[in-house]
């Protein structure tokens, strides 16, 4: 036995070993009980940070727990492909996103396999191929089929350099995160899907094991109120409205109305000033 630890051989000669045995390779067919563990598919950057190993690692011990417990565990791994970083980097380095995109998986996939996690490397996915985004374009049909989807417009914010949507977490100091160009707000018609048909059923947690605070962020996620809307009558030349309509938890106090704010994205302020 050597005196030193060599981590460069010994867990590369264990690592090939296990891939060479499909060790970790799930089977349908066995009559173990089945846990699927899913870890979040790390974005197709380039390399992998600590902030991978945070969350993998943790992850990773679970699975292998449940695994010695004697259950038939599913762990599988992919990369999350889409993007507009991966366009913009790949415009900044002069070549083809696909090629971009596709050399930092293989990278990623090297840097993870060195983990020496459990993930069923057999059933990988990779966002941006079309035997994957196939069933995410299904799952939308279905959704459209059912009323579930729908388009309307919306105020959101727009990149004018990018010439892209922002979700708000992008958005630092009024200005884009990629880029650096000043965000403007925009009137878009979108895509939506109709998540306030289960908002009552997003509330219920009979037989999911959550902690109190994730019920409560829920709750807050959710954030149905029970009320009723009030019309107030308008007239003013600009707007071709004839009432503003007002959702209240407590009509009882509308004769205590003295004024009443619109939201700075409301259709009507532009016209009302």
């Amino acid at each position: 036995m050597t005196a030193n630890y060599n981590p460069g051989a010994i867990e590369k000669k264990w690592q090939q070993r296990w891939a060479d045995d499909k060790l970790y390779e799930t089977s349908e067919d066995s009559p173990r009980p089945k846990w699927y563990a899913l870890t979040m598919f790390p974005y197709t950057s380039g390399d992998l940070h600590i902030g991978h190993w945070y969350a993998m690692a943790p992850s990773d011990v679970s699975a292998r727990f449940k695994r010695m417990q004697g259950y038939n565990v599913l762990h599988p791994m992919g990369f999350d492909a889409f993007g507009l970083p991966a366009e913009n980097a790949a415009i900044k380095r002069g070549i083809h996103p696909f090629v971009w995109t596709m050399q930092n998986v293989d990278n990623m996939r090297r840097q993870l396999k060195s983990l020496g996690a459990i993930y069923d490397w057999s059933r990988e996915v990779i966002t941006c191929l079309p035997d994957y985004y196939k069933w995410t374009q299904w799952f939308f049909l279905k959704l459209y089929e059912h009323g579930l989807a729908y388009r309307g417009q919306a105020q959101v914010n727009w990149c004018p350099q990018c010439q892209t949507v922002l979700a708000t977490e992008q958005v630092l100091d009024g200005s884009c995160e990629r880029c650096g160009e000043d965000v403007i707000k925009r009137d878009l018609e979108q895509w939506f899907f109709r998540i306030t048909k289960y908002a009552d059923e997003l509330m219920e947690f009979d037989g999911i094991d959550w902690p109190e605070r994730i019920k409560i962020m829920q709750r807050n996620w959710v954030g149905k109120s029970t009320g009723t809307e009030i019309s107030f009558a308008l007239d003013h030349p600009a707007a071709k409205e004839k009432e503003i309509r007002v959702f209240t938890t407590r009509p009882d106090t509308a004769f205590g109305v003295t004024f009443m704010v619109l939201a700075p994205e409301h259709p009507l302020v532009e016209r009302l000033t």
